[in-house]
């Protein structure tokens, strides 16, 4: 059973509010809700919009993270770059950062589609520097002496 499976059980089933509240204020039957989000079930699951409006509901972003641990992790299968190679990488990052709010700013208004375009340059940005993170803790320290 994955974590995720299991994230979107608990979600539900380990939320102050019942599977009943969750249910009506998606729109959805109780007992469909609760086939969703059974870990054994392969097929029919939660759709994007019905799992972040389960998490906005409940407060609880088990789920996000639980995506977020998995996707890092995959990311992170091959041996991490070398330090200089991933400081370097996250420069380039955050100067994406840096230039994405610029551009967004220019005429004063941040649109939706700005907002995203900043918010993608953060994550990206965030991930190299797990990346870094990793490199130092793999490699050890940069200079030894």
């Amino acid at each position: 059973m994955s974590h995720l499976n299991q994230a979107m059980h608990d979600l539900v089933h380990k939320s102050e509010m019942s599977t009943t509240e969750i249910s009506k204020a998606l729109g959805i039957g109780r007992q469909v809700l609760t086939n969703k989000v059974n870990p054994e079930n392969t097929f029919n699951k939660l759709t994007v919009h019905e799992l972040h409006a389960i998490q906005v509901l409940t407060g609880n972003d088990v789920v996000l993270r639980a995506m977020q641990a998995e996707f890092v992790l995959s990311v992170l299968r091959d041996a991490p770059p070398p330090i200089l190679e991933a400081m370097i990488n996250q420069g380039k990052e955050i100067g994406d950062v840096f230039g994405a709010v610029q551009e967004a700013l220019a005429d004063n208004h941040l649109s939706e589609r700005e907002r995203s375009k900043v918010l993608k340059e953060i994550r990206e940005a965030i991930t190299s520097l797990e990346v870094t993170e990793q490199a130092v803790i793999a490699h050890g320290r940069p200079f030894e002496g």
